[in-house]
């Protein structure tokens, strides 16, 4: 499955993009991040949710020409118990001009089992949400 929003920010995308391909500042303008650390290999962090569970990630895609970063889990990780392992999971950012101003499309794609999709889209939406309302935030909504 696959959720995606979008919103228009009034800076322009090279400010935009400047900040969204910083892979470790997520905590700054995600409001379901507690912290984003380093891991242990370039291209990889840690991050705590504000969940309370820790997954670790990596830059599966960044492409500064056309203002993608995507992401993905690392796989065999061990998760606490109850937290569903993600397969598939790829979140990606692409940050556009729109006027004088800026795009952002962010969306998660994942594989979920057919009983779990309505909670999932929910819960993903409202981190894409929340994620998105820290951009603006930051930058003001267009």
């Amino acid at each position: 499955m696959k959720v995606s929003q979008t919103i228009k920010l009034a800076a322009p995308a090279d400010e935009v993009w400047a900040y969204v391909r910083d892979f470790y500042n997520v905590a700054e303008w995600q409001p379901h991040i507690t912290s984003a650390e380093k891991g242990d290999v370039e291209g990889q962090r840690v991050v705590l949710m504000k969940r309370g569970n820790t997954v670790l990630d990596r830059i599966a895609n960044r492409d500064d020409d056309k203002r993608i970063l995507s992401y993905e889990m690392v796989p065999n990780q061990d998760l606490p118990p109850g937290v569903p392992r993600l397969e598939g999971f790829l979140a990606t950012f692409v940050v556009s001009e729109a006027g004088e101003g800026s795009q952002v499309d962010y969306s998660i794609q994942v594989e979920i089992p057919e009983p779990m999709r309505e909670m999932a889209e929910k819960g993903m939406g409202g981190d894409i949400a929340g994620a998105l309302q820290g951009l603006a935030d930051k930058f003001g909504a267009a």
